[in-house]
């Protein structure tokens, strides 16, 4: 096991997928996250993905956030929206570096999002609280979108 070492946490844009809005998140391990093959293909990827359902409640507001993370065995996705209301959907992908349009979903034997993703993950739950959850019947998307996170953790 590593040392512990601090990762950025960075908001880089809001990217539209047809109905979908995503708030798009990076981490790298070492330094800034710098794979444009990679971020264009898991772009690609995202209509594909907003298909899949899960087996108890799948209706959403048709926006999303997505991480994606530079890490020590490869690049993980993991695209996340609310369902339900106040349930996160969430899928995780791993891709190798050097085959940027392959990706693996990983998701689905108890893996769960690591210390540095679910920093992203709890601003995400605060926020739709804060802009969402209770505006109802009002809900600020919109406030929703534009409420982001960069650190370093």
């Amino acid at each position: 096991m590593e040392n512990y070492k601090t990762r950025k946490i960075k908001f880089k844009e809001i990217v539209e997928i047809g109905t979908w809005q995503v708030k798009v998140y990076t981490i790298s391990k070492s330094g800034a996250f710098d794979h444009p093959l990679f971020y264009k293909s898991v772009i690609s990827q995202l209509p594909s993905w907003f298909q899949q359902e899960n087996s108890f409640d799948d209706t959403n507001d048709k926006m999303a956030f997505l991480i994606l993370h530079a890490g020590t065995e490869g690049i993980f996705s993991l695209i996340n929206w609310w369902v339900g209301k106040n349930m996160l959907n969430t899928h995780i992908f791993m891709t190798n570096p050097e085959k940027p349009n392959e990706f693996e979903k990983i998701s689905g034997d108890g893996l769960a999002p690591c210390i540095w993703e679910l920093e992203i993950i709890n601003h995400e739950r605060i926020s739709w609280i804060k802009n969402v959850l209770k505006q109802i019947p009002n809900p600020h998307f919109k406030e929703y979108l534009n409420d982001t996170i960069s650190i370093e953790l």
